[in-house]
């Protein structure tokens, strides 16, 4: 198998930024490269933090995005982040870009919608900043959250015969945006379930609970960029390969039914279209009874098989045709070499 892939794009950005700004201190459990940062704070439990960015006319568009579900949204990847290192969340900042000009009560609605999210999470806002905005709405959240200190997850952990899993089918959100960036109706109940889907992801805390507490996974991540990208994460911070089937690949059966309909091959937008928000990871294979005994007693809907963590480098996805190399091809905001 060839060496993994130097860095370009969005990581190796962040790579040069964490070289600038160095190592982090001592309370610092984990620093740059994970879905939160960690702070070793007095008590049993490790204070994560963490901040997301959503951007008019990069991650939404108001043509059809209300003001209240992006509210909704904006938390709700920030929350996604949290489970992701197994926690729990706590408290939220809100820092918001309005454009001059535009009615400041949308603002207003945009705050319910945050508002009625986190009573449904149990997060308070307590603060933040607001700003005018020369182009488009910007909306930033950071949030804290907590796990107990030997409980948390990272992407880093995975080992070669480790079972690759999801917690949900994967591809609904990618086909959810495309069809609304062209306008397209379908079946109603296929359309509303693959809308929201991108509109209202569900970010998966109690999932990520169980993992963590009962200690069931080696490394997890949340789908934010596509598998192909973020399982790339897990495979370089592991130090390992990852092998995908393409034939028992999760795709949701909605996205199989919605793709011809969108000209688009439903395995890309179940590996590379990104947004689902779903965990990703990694579980030795003797604790595969274990994990489906604790999702079955929590009522939430067993994981499902992606694939294989292997010696190498990268993520292969398995063909009829061969072996080919997917790392890094979810979404990325950069392509660039630094």
């Amino acid at each position: 198998m060839p060496p993994e892939k130097p860095l370009t794009g969005e990581p190796a950005l962040i790579m040069a930024l964490s070289r600038v700004f160095g190592p982090p201190p001592a309370e610092v459990a984990l620093g740059i490269g994970d879905d939160c940062a960690a702070l070793a704070v007095a008590g049993p439990d490790y204070l994560l933090w963490t901040v997301d960015t959503m951007l008019e006319g990069v991650h939404f568009d108001l043509a059809y995005f209300s003001l209240s579900q992006l509210g909704y949204k904006a938390l709700a990847v920030n929350l996604s982040d949290i489970a992701a290192m197994g926690g729990e969340p706590l408290y939220a900042l809100l820092s918001l870009g309005w454009p001059q000009g535009q009615d400041p009560a949308g603002a207003l609605v945009l705050g319910e919608g945050l508002a009625r999210t986190a009573g449904e999470y149990g997060v308070a806002v307590i603060g933040g900043d607001t700003v005018a905005s020369p182009k488009g709405v910007m909306v930033t959240i950071s949030l804290l959250g907590r796990v107990p200190k030997g409980e948390m997850l990272q992407r880093r952990g995975a080992k070669v015969g480790d079972r690759i899993y999801v917690t949900g089918p994967l591809g609904e959100a990618a086909a959810g945006l495309e069809m609304l960036k062209r306008g397209l109706t379908l079946e109603p109940g296929l359309q509303e379930a693959l809308t929201q889907a991108h509109l209202a992801p569900q970010p998966q805390l109690r999932a990520g609970r169980i993992l963590a507490g009962e200690r069931l996974a080696t490394a997890l991540i949340d789908l934010s960029d596509g598998v192909a990208t973020d399982l790339g994460h897990v495979c370089r911070a592991g130090g390992v390969g990852a092998r995908i089937p393409a034939e028992t690949t999760p795709v949701s059966l909605r996205v199989r039914a919605a793709a011809p309909l969108l000209g688009l091959d439903p395995l890309d937008l179940a590996l590379k279209g990104g947004e689902d928000y779903q965990l990703l990871f990694t579980c030795p294979p003797e604790k595969t009874a274990a994990l489906f005994r604790a999702f079955d007693q929590a009522g939430l809907p067993r994981p499902l098989p992606l694939g294989e963590i292997i010696p190498g480098a990268g993520v292969w996805l398995s063909t009829p045709e061969g072996e080919k190399e997917i790392t890094g091809e979810g979404f990325d905001h950069f392509r660039l070499d630094l």
